[in-house]
């Protein structure tokens, strides 16, 4: 009788055991009450639409806002975008390439301007003594970076470009301060 009681007891405490084993595995476990679940979820940024030029806005660590020509907001973003290029005056000689510009956009606040198709542009950096002209499929301007405020990196059908411009990006920072917004709240 002794046996059999001891046998009982031990299949009772493996019982308990087993069921705190599946518990503890197929269960989630709780957040401590005040402390916020810290599980990072991808950013999904949204999907531009294909043979149409529009602004890409993003806010460094938010989610980009992408606008179009029929967007109220797009023409004097834009305009201002046009006018940084035209106010080129000079090329660097250094270039990157696709990953690293993709890395730099990453985790900065930036504009880019993508075109439909590649479009030429005047610019005020004169070449044999006229100005040079440049043909240009995406612009981007980084307006949260000291080391960037006067460059535009340039992608065009025969490579990366890096310029400078004499206008300052104080009138595009403040045309995208409200979407810079928006994007942060996604």
């Amino acid at each position: 009788m002794k046996k059999a009681y001891l046998y009982v007891i031990a299949a009772g405490i493996a019982a308990v055991l087993v069921v705190v084993l599946l518990l503890a595995v197929f269960l989630p476990a709780a957040t401590p009450e005040g402390q916020e679940n810290m599980t990072v979820l991808p950013t999904v940024q949204p999907t531009p639409r294909n043979d149409t030029a529009y602004l890409d806005i993003h806010p460094a660590g938010g989610r980009s806002v992408l606008l179009y020509p029929e967007d109220e907001r797009y023409p004097a973003i834009d305009a201002e975008c046009q006018e940084l290029i035209r106010c080129i005056n000079a090329q660097l000689k250094t270039g990157f390439s696709q990953e690293e510009l993709a890395a730099m956009k990453r985790n900065s606040t930036y504009v880019a301007l993508r075109f439909s198709q590649p479009t030429t542009f005047e610019t005020r950096y004169i070449v044999d003594g006229s100005p040079r002209q440049i043909t240009i499929s995406e612009a981007v301007f980084f307006v949260d970076s000291g080391e960037e405020q006067n460059i535009i990196r340039t992608l065009a059908p025969d490579g990366p470009g890096v310029w400078e411009t004499s206008r300052d990006r104080g009138t595009l920072r403040d045309l995208i301060a409200p979407v810079l917004a928006e994007g942060k709240k996604r």
